[in-house]
């Protein structure tokens, strides 16, 4: 065996430890990771003062503009308030008069209003499938109640309550009013008992000419049968659901229909 074939027995790569001289590759490659792994003092210095300045930038506008921000809002609720009409009926949940009351069903429950003697009108479409029906009294008992007479012009239903620790009082129908004389409804309250809410309605549009009842709309929806009121509390209106529409119906409309189902047997 020769000696050149001793020394070259392995034709791997020397690896860079075992030999002095270097590629340019490696060297250049050698000075980048120096670089990158002790940057520059000046840069660390830059950073932090570009920190610095921008936190105390950040300071100074949300100092300035969170103040002037409120107080913008504080004058545009004051704006409102004051051009907005007084008015006693609470605009909060929970509103409700001695009346108004709720009438439960096995398809769920609606608002209905009170005439007095243990008889109540309420939304024809909500309570007319209904097997079982029931008012709670102010004891907290379930009394059963029946419907006696439906009225489809209107969409309501008279429904009868023999067991007189439930009965209502009798509405003051003295201040009904005709929707068609509503000419801003943002004066008036409508009061769902049902739901708890009191909220203020739209006016709407209807493709049937021969009702004399005014359509209106709103984001909340009429859960059967509410009340419209006005900024004394007084009754001014009814309004019903049918046809899945929202409707406040005509004065005389109200008092033909409770006449005609007073006088049903």
């Amino acid at each position: 065996m020769s000696a050149d074939e001793c020394e070259n027995q392995n034709p791997a790569p020397v690896p860079a430890y075992e030999r002095t001289w270097r590629h340019p590759a490696e060297m250049a490659d050698a000075v980048r990771t120096d670089f990158l792994a002790t940057p520059p003092k000046i840069s660390r210095r830059l950073t932090a003062f570009a920190a610095g300045v921008s936190l105390v930038a950040s300071a100074a506008v949300l100092a300035i503009a969170i103040p002037k921000g409120i107080s913008s809002y504080r004058e545009d609720i004051e704006a409102v308030l004051q051009v907005s009409p007084s008015s006693t009926i609470p605009l909060v949940k929970n509103y409700s008069l001695k009346e108004m009351a709720v009438i439960n069903s096995d398809t769920g429950t609606t608002s209905a209003l009170s005439l007095g003697n243990g008889i109540w009108i309420a939304a024809s479409d909500d309570i007319g499938t209904a097997t079982s029906l029931w008012v709670t009294s102010e004891d907290g008992l379930n009394v059963p109640v029946q419907i006696v007479a439906k009225d489809s012009a209107t969409g309501l239903a008279l429904v009868h309550c023999d067991d007189k620790s439930a009965w209502g009082p009798a509405p003051d129908l003295s201040h009904l009013i005709d929707p068609t004389q509503m000419s801003d409804l943002s004066q008036y309250r409508i009061v769902d008992t049902a739901t708890s809410e009191t909220f203020v309605a739209r006016p709407s549009l209807s493709t049937n000419n021969d009702s004399t009842d005014v359509p209106i709309n709103s984001a909340d929806a009429i859960h059967g049968l509410a009340t419209v009121r006005d900024s004394q509390g007084q009754l001014v209106g009814i309004v019903v659901r049918r046809d899945h529409s929202a409707w406040i119906l005509n004065k005389a409309s109200i008092i033909n229909m409770i006449r005609t189902l007073l006088r049903r047997p």
